[in-house]
């Protein structure tokens, strides 16, 4: 918006503003990646017309269904037939979490108990159950995820503090912790192990196995199923019970790990003539271009790597932390930090201003020199990082620039998650520039750099050792061999980017000559 690139009154777009309930302004839960899930209590109650989002979704459902409540409509039965008589409570009416809870661990419908295990869950209709993991978590009638028994009082794995999905296992593959007799390879980290009296497996986590299948136990040759493990296989969740090294299926990029430098790097892959990852994903746009990696030329020109993370004080985009008095001030501005030895070298002091250069955006901070960012020696030559925190925004009591701003949008293969914690970029002393001014020194160094439409995009990087890897990178790019989201004309695609581009101000930046593209979500980022 500051450099006119976008209009607001322009955008043909509509936004909808939900007043939500906070965490702490509602009840439920929340779960990590430990898979354990920890129950909270409201605190107090939200602000003028702020809602939970699940008063949302229940009230939601509840007026659609009195809409249709007398349609013959066959598309309105999955509607119509749903469960959806959940207790209320209090002045806004809010649906008892604890009901849905109770609903997602599953029963048994002939006597409408909670089941205890997804073991429990049959396919004949007599049990219900919203989702096998989370069987158990109402175990006995008990929300076991608002447990809170001291540490003091129970085992070093705190089995009864929270709940861990599946059935409460604090550690997957626990048979691993044993030897192949059932022993614990250490006594002080011992997790399950076999008891030859009760001829099962005890301990202090739930075992994730048979709890009776002894560890001398041979299966038949012919067994298939869990049948076909043998007493001393630990990793359950494999075909064959085996740790795997490699993804026989079910990975574009598989079946063996390799190394691959990212999108953007300043080194060239010492390992593989092939720089990056050749079914990334790539979407090609003019504002999502990508900086020139070895072997392209102009790499040098953003000789810097750039990282993202968070701090303690501060809730991920900032949204909620900005507006808070005592947390903004304990972190009152945006800052990056940044080596003495950087410091020295482009100028930079410790508290004064900064800005970090990309072909996408330019963003300023205050700078921290500080010793715990250490300069690496990498094939030969000593390269520098720069680490900035991602809380800040235009609102709130300290605003700042949008390091988010920084990325540019690849995807991995499988999981389409996108690389935003680092990428190459530059940085000079003192304040960014203010307004057009920004896109003319992105133009600076799209033009030094030889920044492109088709700059990384090339699937097989090694073919740009060739003589003319000019005409294989243009003939890749065009042939969007690493899922290009633009289809770029053959004018377009060997032109320089521009952040001055036309783009219809408020609308997308297409391209001329936009061809089918594959259709995969962001394209049109």
């Amino acid at each position: 918006i500051e450099t006119g690139e976008i209009v607001p009154e322009e955008c043909r777009t509509e936004v909808f503003f939900m007043p939500a309930a906070t965490h702490v302004e509602k009840e439920g839960t929340f779960t990590q990646t430990q898979r354990l899930v920890q129950w909270r209590e409201k605190a107090l109650e939200p602000p003028g017309d702020c809602t939970s989002d699940l008063w949302f979704m229940y009230h939601l459902g509840r007026k659609m269904r009195e809409r249709l409540a007398q349609s013959t409509d066959e598309r309105d039965r999955p509607l119509l037939d749903l469960t959806w008589d959940y207790p209320v409570h209090g002045e806004k009416q809010d649906p008892d979490a604890e009901a849905v809870l109770r609903e997602i661990n599953g029963a048994d419908l002939s006597t409408g108990e909670p089941l205890s295990t997804f073991n429990e869950m049959k396919a004949d209709g007599s049990t219900s159950g919203g989702c096998w993991i989370y069987t158990g978590i109402y175990k006995d009638g008990v929300n076991q995820a608002a447990r809170r028994k001291p540490g003091k009082d129970q085992s070093w794995l705190a089995p009864e503090w929270g709940w861990a999905w599946p059935a409460n296992r604090r550690i997957l593959y626990n048979r691993a912790a044993a030897d192949p007799d059932g022993k614990p390879w250490s006594e002080r980290k011992a997790l399950v192990w076999w008891d030859e009296e009760q001829a099962k497996w005890v301990g202090h986590d739930v075992p994730d196995f048979q709890v009776d299948k002894a560890p001398s136990f041979q299966p038949d040759p012919d067994a298939s199923g869990p049948a076909a493990l043998a007493g001393d296989d630990a990793f359950i969740m494999q075909a064959d019970g085996k740790a795997w090294l490699y993804a026989p299926k079910g990975v574009v990029d598989g079946p063996l790990p390799a190394h691959y430098e990212p999108g953007e790097s300043p080194f060239r892959n010492t390992v593989y003539t092939q720089q990056q990852n050749p079914t990334r994903e790539i979407y090609t746009s003019t504002v999502n271009e990508m900086h020139p990696s070895p072997p392209e030329e102009g790499s040098e020109h953003f000789p810097y790597v750039w990282t993202t993370s968070r701090l303690t004080e501060h809730h991920t985009a900032g949204g909620m932390s900005r507006y808070l008095p005592y947390l903004a001030e304990l972190q009152p501005e945006l800052f990056m930090e940044v080596s003495p030895e950087l410091a020295a070298e482009r100028g930079l002091k410790h508290l004064d201003w900064a800005h970090v250069i990309t072909a996408r955006a330019v963003i300023e901070a205050r700078v921290l020199v500080t010793d715990r960012l250490t300069p690496l020696r990498v094939q030969n030559r000593v390269v520098h990082q720069v680490w900035l925190p991602y809380h800040w925004g235009p609102g709130g009591l300290t605003s700042g620039d949008v390091v988010n701003d920084l990325p540019h949008l690849t995807l991995d293969p499988n999981v389409h998650i996108q690389e935003c914690k680092a990428g190459t970029c530059d940085v000079r002393f003192g304040r960014r520039p203010r307004g057009r001014a920004v896109l003319d020194l992105m133009n600076e160094y799209r033009r030094r750099a030889h920044v492109t439409r088709e700059t990384g995009t090339v699937a097989r990087t090694s073919d740009l050792i060739d003589a003319d890897h000019d005409e294989v990178r243009s003939r890749h790019a065009k042939a969007g061999s690493v899922s290009v989201g633009y289809g770029e004309s053959a004018e377009t695609t060997g032109q320089q980017a521009s952040a001055e581009t036309p783009t219809g101000r408020g609308q997308r930046p297409d391209g001329p000559g936009r061809s089918g593209s594959t259709g995969a979500p962001g394209q049109e980022s």
